[in-house]
């Protein structure tokens, strides 16, 4: 799963100059280092005009829900492949409702010795950002009204496996344009594992109310470290 990121001093006219065409959001994104559910995030969409940027509740909210936000219950902040295309909640959104999640790095959480160590995963090279494969639902409800996501997740791939069993869906750029165009996502080209790379970072990240970049600086594990890269 994914269920924390960061966004260390994204903009949209640095991910403008990386995706040719892009539109920015009204509002800049907010450089944080511990951006948790519900959230507001960077998201990318396809238009008739072109690639549009805008900010989006992380949490997806789907079309049939007729409460208010608050009486949602149900976890949305990631959608399986194994059935998005079919569950109830996402299928709208994979059909008509794909974007790209826009993010610096993910944190995951393994369990080792009887306790979580989190590790934060980001590029490898030069790109200013990792595109995730994303769902998009707008909702109009008594007390949201705007765009809402999820994130696409899968098995785990490679030396990954030894920090957590699930990844999201990541992209190159071409890729990214396949998504957007309806591409099944079985048939999505992933990033290499070599794009990818991560380290364990301090437990402070573990806890919402702290920020900041120290969060994803690399520690030196408590025990040896096998798992980085």
């Amino acid at each position: 799963m994914c269920g924390r990121m960061a966004h260390k001093e994204l903009s949209w006219a640095q991910l403008a100059g990386w995706m040719q065409g892009l539109a920015p959001a009204r509002a800049e994104i907010e450089t944080r280092y511990n951006v948790p559910p519900t959230a507001l995030i960077p998201i990318v969409r396809r238009t008739e005009s072109g690639l549009q940027g805008d900010l989006a509740r992380w949490g997806l909210i789907p079309p049939f829900h007729r409460g208010a936000l608050r009486d949602w219950k149900a976890s949305t902040i990631n959608a399986r492949v194994e059935s998005a295309a079919t569950a109830p909640s996402f299928r709208a959104a994979y059909r008509d409702g794909r974007c790209l999640v826009i993010a610096s790095g993910y944190y995951e959480w393994q369990l080792r010795g009887g306790v979580k160590h989190p590790h934060y995963m980001s590029p490898a090279g030069n790109a200013p950002a990792l595109l995730m494969a994303g769902l998009e639902s707008r909702v109009r409800l008594a007390d949201y009204e705007g765009p809402t996501c999820a994130i696409l997740t899968e098995p785990v791939r490679e030396g990954l496996a030894r920090v957590h069993d699930r990844m999201p869906v990541m992209m190159d750029l071409e890729a990214a344009g396949d998504w957007l165009g309806g591409c099944p996502v079985e048939d999505l080209p992933r990033i290499p594992m070599a794009a990818l790379r991560w380290h364990e970072v301090g437990r402070r990240v573990s806890s919402v109310r702290n920020e900041g970049p120290e969060l994803i600086e690399p520690i030196e594990p408590a025990l040896p470290d096998l798992f980085s890269r």
